[in-house]
């Protein structure tokens, strides 16, 4: 049962759409920033044993990976529908009860961020993650369990978007 007082699905979706898009957009500038770093004149080796270049052109290596998956991920949410189901899914927003805590997880094909919303804090959960894989099929009543590295963990689903 949706509960009146439940936050919208689009509003929530919007929130987390503008705050991956500002972070979509900073991580280019910091790309820039790098990639000039490392092709700058101030950059080139003083001796063989200089490696700030290699180093800048490394880091540039490495954001640009992370450009790569965060774009596919803006990309996915972006063509994320509206549509609210009493069964988790890919593109769903759940509230879950952990020991006394309530949060709200999104489940996407990565995770690993965490969103600011109107609701508070919303934690996007990978479906290839333990918790991911636990809560896919679940309803609002269920306590999925899931392994952790300090053991197993149990969560409650209080609500489904």
């Amino acid at each position: 049962m949706v509960d009146p007082a439940a936050p919208e699905k689009p509003l929530l979706l919007s929130a987390l759409r503008e705050v991956l898009h500002a972070h979509l957009a900073a991580l280019a500038a910091m790309i820039g920033a790098s990639r000039d770093e490392a092709t700058s004149a101030e950059s080139r080796p003083e001796n063989k044993y200089d490696t700030r270049a290699l180093e800048a052109s490394y880091l540039a290596a490495g954001q640009g990976e992370r450009l790569a998956e965060l774009k596919q991920l803006v990309g996915w949410i972006d063509d994320v529908g509206d549509a609210v189901g009493p069964v988790v899914r890919l593109g769903s927003f759940v509230q879950v009860d952990d020991g006394g805590r309530e949060a709200w997880l999104f489940l996407a094909p990565q995770g690993g961020h965490t969103i600011a919303t109107p609701v508070g804090d919303v934690q996007l959960v990978g479906t290839g993650s333990p918790l991911g894989r636990a809560l896919l099929g679940a309803e609002a009543g269920d306590i999925p369990t899931f392994d952790t590295p300090s053991g197993e963990r149990e969560l409650e689903i209080l609500e489904v978007l």
